[in-house]
């Protein structure tokens, strides 16, 4: 499958940062968290699982059942599927997403996966070649505020996923992307999140760990409040937002991972691989210290952003 690469409209100096994050070959990632499917952002855990405690295993039926449920509380599971036609994948990793949007999706004459990674690009070109839905998919190299760049603009996104993405954003990116995004969706359309967000003073917030290596690029930490003032600003109304999986589940999710780390590099592993495995332990302490959560946000892009943005504005003067 091509890559199309999409040129820069404005500078990003944080994009070298996030592609060096993936730079680390596929099989070191599915060394890590399993071969099924590498959509990297958590899972949801039955109790007799949780119960037992981690140990080595794929996680990614965990993943895919996080995703179905925000498909289900979307109201996308069944009923409104024939209305999307037109899907954005935002960061689209190693394309699984891409694919499984695609077969969800039959409707949706076209598919766009967008990421800053031309390795992973070049891994979910692979993997997606041979799928029925190819035709249908499109890979661009694309950085997440310059969505508008993508072509046929006449043709609005229905449907967008952005999953794990927007923690690799500075401010100034988060918000550009957000506007981007909403800009080239169709009124009504939804907009699907999962992120990981602070639920204490981001000024005050010390990382478990204390050096100062900016692990997996998610140096750049939101609240909610601001994460939904984004998108709001944007012209996107909420949904529903909840936390979403829950930390224990987060907790059991990283223990997997650890497991799997430890028992294919017993040496001891460098680079991303490395400093997810630091993740495991720094990250885990602050999920049980209440800190942090990973939320999942469904917005709808407002009927009319202009009139949706003067009635907020409305509501806080009164």
């Amino acid at each position: 499958m091509e890559i199309y690469e999409v040129d820069a409209e404005r500078p990003n100096p944080y994009r070298g940062k996030v592609e060096s994050t993936y730079d680390d070959p596929p099989w070191m990632w599915e060394a890590a968290l399993g071969p099924d499917n590498l959509l990297f952002q958590f899972g949801l855990f039955g109790a007799s699982e949780l119960a037992a405690g981690p140990g080595p295993g794929s996680v990614g039926p965990s993943e895919v059942r996080h995703f179905e449920q925000q498909l289900e509380i979307a109201g996308l599971r069944k009923a409104r599927g024939s209305d999307v036609r037109r899907i954005l994948d935002l960061g689209s990793g190693w394309g699984f997403l891409t694919g499984y949007l695609a077969e969800q999706f039959p409707g949706a004459r076209r598919v766009d996966s967008v990421n800053v990674s031309r390795r992973q690009l070049e891994a979910a070109a692979a993997r997606l070649a041979g799928s029925p839905a190819a035709e249908r998919i499109r890979l661009y190299l694309c950085d997440g505020q310059d969505i508008g760049l993508l072509p046929e603009p006449e043709t609005p996104y229905d449907l967008v996923v952005v999953r794990g993405v927007y923690t690799h954003f500075p401010d100034e990116v988060f918000e550009a992307s957000a506007a981007a995004v909403a800009a080239r969706m169709r009124p009504g359309g939804l907009l699907i999140i999962s992120d990981t967000l602070y639920k204490t003073d981001i000024s005050q917030y010390r990382s478990p760990v204390t050096d100062t290596v900016d692990r997996l690029a998610c140096g750049h930490r939101k609240t909610p409040a601001y994460f939904l003032s984004v998108l709001e600003r944007s012209g996107m109304m909420l949904e529903d937002m909840r936390v979403m999986p829950s930390n224990r589940e987060v907790i059991h999710w990283f223990g997997k991972v650890r497991a799997n780390i430890d028992a294919r590099f017993p040496e001891g592993v460098r680079g991303p691989i490395g400093e997810l495995r630091e993740m495991c332990d720094s990250f885990s302490t602050t999920l049980a210290a209440d800190q942090a959560c990973v939320c999942s946000v469904i917005t709808r892009r407002a009927p009319d952003p202009g009139r949706f943005e003067r009635s907020k504005r409305m509501e806080t003067e009164r």
